[in-house]
């Protein structure tokens, strides 16, 4: 009975293991793809927002891609899952930095 019981909290915890991994990978995802959408050029359907919106959507990317970045670094995951987190996060913060470059140079003008 004891051992059931403890392989049933196994499960679960194995379980929960994986689904907060998965829900890491798709959090870093869906910010990389988001921080690719603010990039000018990179597709022809841009994202259409007045300036302090865009400007707005830029700071939460790079903000989420920084501290994605910080995370995957200091948490104790698995390598190979630490490596892609760190990946995504750093495109969203390289995307989103190069978005912002453009948007202030396109105000200078």
């Amino acid at each position: 009975m004891k051992n059931s019981a403890q392989k049933g909290e196994k499960d679960s915890v194995r379980g929960a293991a994986i689904f907060s991994n998965v829900s890491f990978v798709a959090v870093a995802a869906m910010v990389a793809v988001a921080a690719l959408c603010l990039v000018p050029g990179m597709w022809t359907s841009q994202i259409v927002l007045p300036g302090a919106g865009r400007v707005w959507l830029i700071v939460m990317v790079m903000v989420l891609g920084f501290s994605g970045v910080l995370a995957g670094t200091l948490l104790n995951l698995p390598g190979r899952l630490r490596r892609a987190l760190v990946v995504l996060f750093a495109t969203a913060l390289l995307c989103s930095g190069f978005a912002a470059l453009a948007e202030l140079l396109r105000s200078v003008e």
